[in-house]
């Protein structure tokens, strides 16, 4: 009767731990990220850190983590949620000072110049011209895969001031009051073969 018993709580669980997460952990200079492969999302993968990353370690991070999810050299996945944009503090800057300089940014409204635009397109725009990350085309190109930044969402504007640590960083052509947009929740899109990410958004 016992035995019929835990049998069928077996059979009940297992479909539960079939949908179990897998993880790959990376040990990087910052601190130890990670890959998350959820299997109730087919085809993502999310990265874990608990400190912020360099661009290396970021790349270090998709390297390593995913010839761990995927030993058989295979990349069976569309998409790669990054985060938070600060959680990169080389991307987060690179943002601010080229919206600074972009006619496409009106720095006093703290929104895109064109009425009518949504800061998540250009920001989505932003990120993947000018600011694009290009050590992330050696991590994709042995997959002959592509990555773009493929959404944005809930952009954060701040001040000029409490973006730039000292005034040495801050360029004198940007106000101290400029609104400039400096994180936002980004997706990664994975594409087939060569792509410019410039004209994706």
């Amino acid at each position: 009767m016992m035995k019929s018993l835990y049998v069928g709580i077996l059979l009940l669980l297992l479909p539960i731990l079939a949908w179990s997460d897998e993880t790959y952990s990376v040990a990087l200079p910052e601190c130890t990220a990670k890959l998350e492969r959820r299997t109730v999302e087919e085809g993502i993968v999310i990265v874990r850190s608990d400190c912020t990353l360099s661009l290396s370690s970021l790349v270090q991070l998709l390297n390593d983590g995913l010839r761990g999810l995927f030993p058989d050299h295979t990349l069976p996945v569309h998409g790669i949620y990054l985060g938070r944009l600060m959680t990169y503090p080389e991307l987060s800057t690179a943002l601010a000072i080229v919206a600074a300089k972009s006619p496409k940014w009106n720095t006093k409204r703290g929104r895109p110049s064109e009425a009518g635009e949504s800061d998540n397109h250009r920001i989505g725009l932003l990120l993947n011209g000018e600011v694009y990350p290009h050590d992330l085309k050696t991590v994709f190109a042995p997959y002959g895969l592509t990555a773009c930044i493929a959404d944005v969402e809930k952009v954060l504007v701040f001040k000029a001031k409490d973006i730039f640590t000292s005034q040495d960083e801050m360029s004198k052509l940007i106000s101290p009051n400029a609104l400039l947009p400096v994180d936002a929740q980004i997706w990664l899109r994975l594409q087939s073969g060569l792509v410019d990410c410039s004209k994706q958004n």
